[in-house]
């Protein structure tokens, strides 16, 4: 008898081996000369092919005999839906009105997602929140639904704008017997910041201005996606002021913005140095500055994982900071 991991292995390799082969199936049909000639019926073909097919191979040779969730089905299906618009000639005309579908079908697979998990989301949120803060409990209760890859994700997507819309709202969540750790009073960083938002908007016209005259459609593009990624400044700044680091009787809670996040353990802790520039590049440091010069670097004593966006992870032995009150804070560390 197979093993149970071999079993899986072996129904997962025929399940991408039909998918492969039906992908390639699928580009020759595309580039047939059959296909100009009747581009939307063929492409419509194409997305049902793609789509549903695949998603019912994947249904009767992995997710039915190994008792998976049905999620993976609905996640199965966007993937295939991207490909297929990969695939599919730029000429056609289906594609070029199917993008704004995209977008809205990406976001309905994850609420149709959530929402027939939501009783799972919201009793490990409840479960995980009294000893952790919300973000944590927040990205934990996705992970049970989504996997940890897809949480991460999701989590990164939500919590720009979360921090965006309504973070100037929020009130500080520092423990009132912790030392809070401030990062942007003394540093200028969110002047900064303010600073290279408006540098980056200026440009963005301009960019926006010069790229109208090639392509309207591309500069509509790049303009969003411009927009979009100064959203991560914004949330950014916005973090580090309404969640700064802060320590503990027995742990630091390193909160870098936006960037950065790690529970670390004062036994962890082997050494805190005043320092006045960026330190050369390493393995195992991070620069948690952010726009301006570190002036504190704290070395452990062993090996640490922080968290960065979208999942990001990063092991570490010293990380530098900008830290408002260093030498309040190194003896804050060294009286208890």
């Amino acid at each position: 008898m197979l093993p149970l991991s071999n079993f899986i292995s072996a129904r997962m390799l025929a399940f991408l081996l039909l998918t492969a082969l039906l992908i390639g199936v699928e580009i020759m049909v595309t580039q047939m000369v059959v296909f100009g000639k009747n581009p939307i019926l063929l492409s419509v073909g194409v997305l049902f092919d793609l789509v549903f097919v695949t998603t019912a191979l994947f249904y009767w040779l992995v997710a039915n005999p190994l008792k998976l969730a049905s999620n993976r089905l609905l996640l199965i299906a966007l993937v295939m839906f991207r490909v297929a618009l990969f695939i599919l000639p730029k000429s056609t005309q289906l594609p070029n009105q199917l993008w704004p579908f995209l977008l809205i079908f990406s976001e309905a697979m994850v609420l149709i997602i959530a929402g027939l998990r939501i009783r799972t989301i919201v009793q490990t949120y409840r479960h995980v929140r009294p000893t952790t803060d919300p973000e944590t409990a927040l990205r934990t209760s996705l992970a049970t639904v989504f996997g940890d890859r897809a949480a991460a994700f999701i989590f990164g997507e939500g919590i720009i704008l979360y921090y965006v819309l309504v973070g100037w709202r929020l009130q500080t969540d520092v423990p009132a017997v912790a030392k809070t750790l401030t990062t942007h009073r003394q540093s200028g960083q969110i002047a900064l910041t303010v600073g290279l938002l408006v540098v980056g908007l200026i440009e963005g016209v301009a960019v926006h201005l010069l790229l109208t005259r090639w392509n309207p459609t591309v500069a509509v593009g790049i303009t969003i996606l411009s927009a979009y990624g100064m959203l991560f400044f914004v949330a950014d700044a916005i973090a580090t002021v309404k969640r700064p680091s802060y320590l503990s009787d027995t742990q630091l809670q390193l909160r870098l913005g936006v960037r950065w996040r790690a529970t670390i353990l004062r036994s962890r802790i082997a050494h805190v140095s005043f320092i006045s520039e960026k330190p050369a590049r390493q393995t195992g440091l991070l620069n948690g500055s952010f726009l301006t010069a570190p002036n504190l670097l704290v070395v452990f004593t062993e090996p640490i994982i922080v968290s960065g966006p979208y999942g990001i992870q990063r092991k570490i032995n010293q990380v530098a900071l900008f830290v408002d009150e260093r030498a309040a804070f190194n003896q804050y560390l060294c009286s208890k």
